[in-house]
C-alpha cells in the first residue's frame, strides 16, 4: 500500500460590498510524497476558482435550500493525477482510495461541508462552505460523519480519456444556513492510497 498527499486549495468568492469581483488570488501548491514510487499532482494548478454567485442562487423561489450537501449538482471540475510510479506496475494497483481532509475543519452542524476559513473575518461569507464530489461515483467525498474514503476501482470506473491515472472531482458552494456575502476559502488535504 502506497500513500501520497497533496494540498488542494479551493478558492471562491461571493460578491460583498466593498470587494471587487475580479480579485486574483495566488496560492502555491504544496505536495508531500510519503514514499518515493509515485507522484500526485493537480495538473490545472492549486487554484480552483469558483464563480461569483448571488445569495439568491442558494435558495428555491419558496425560500427553501436549493441543494443539500449530498446533491450531485455539478460544480468546478479539477483533476487529481497519479503518475511516475517507478518500477510499480500500475495495472496491479486496481483499487484507489482518495481521502479528502479539511485543513481547518468542517461545520459542526454539517460534516459533509468543508468550512469557510474566512467566515470569522470581516470579509468572509457566513453560513456557506464547499462540497466536493467524485465524478466517477457522483457522491460527496465526505460521508455524513465527516470521514472520507472514495474508493475507485480502476477496472470499472472511468478516468480521464487521455490519462488513465487522472481522476476528476468537482467543487461547489453549499449553504448551511442564511448566506451572507463575502469570501469563501477552504483548504483541503488529499491523500491517495493504492491497493
Amino acid at each position: 500500500m502506497r500513500t501520497y498527499s497533496l494540498l488542494a486549495l479551493l478558492l471562491a468568492s461571493l460578491p460583498a460590498p466593498g470587494f471587487a469581483d475580479t480579485t486574483d488570488l495566488n496560492v502555491n501548491l504544496s505536495a508531500s510524497i510519503l514514499t518515493n514510487t509515485c507522484e500526485v499532482s493537480l495538473p490545472e494548478g492549486s487554484d480552483i476558482q469558483l464563480p461569483v454567485v448571488p445569495r439568491s442562487g442558494f435558495y428555491n423561489p419558496d425560500g427553501s435550500d436549493r441543494f443539500q450537501p449530498t446533491d450531485d449538482a455539478g460544480g468546478k471540475k479539477f483533476t487529481v493525477q497519479v503518475s511516475d510510479c517507478g518500477s510499480s506496475d500500475p495495472d496491479n494497483d486496481a483499487t484507489l482510495h482518495f481521502t479528502f481532509r479539511p485543513q481547518s475543519g468542517v461545520y459542526a452542524s454539517q460534516r459533509q461541508v468543508f468550512i469557510n476559513e474566512r467566515e470569522s473575518t470581516p470579509e468572509g461569507a457566513k453560513n456557506v462552505g464547499i462540497v466536493i464530489f467524485s465524478e466517477a461515483l457522483h457522491q460527496n467525498v465526505l460521508q455524513s460523519d465527516g470521514t472520507s474514503d472514495v474508493v475507485i476501482d480502476r477496472a470499472t470506473q472511468p478516468s480521464a480519456a487521455n490519462n488513465p491515472f487522472a481522476y476528476t472531482f468537482y467543487a461547489r458552494y453549499q449553504n448551511i444556513g442564511a448566506v451572507s456575502s463575502g469570501r469563501v476559502v477552504s483548504n483541503v488535504l488529499v491523500s491517495v492510497t493504492y491497493e
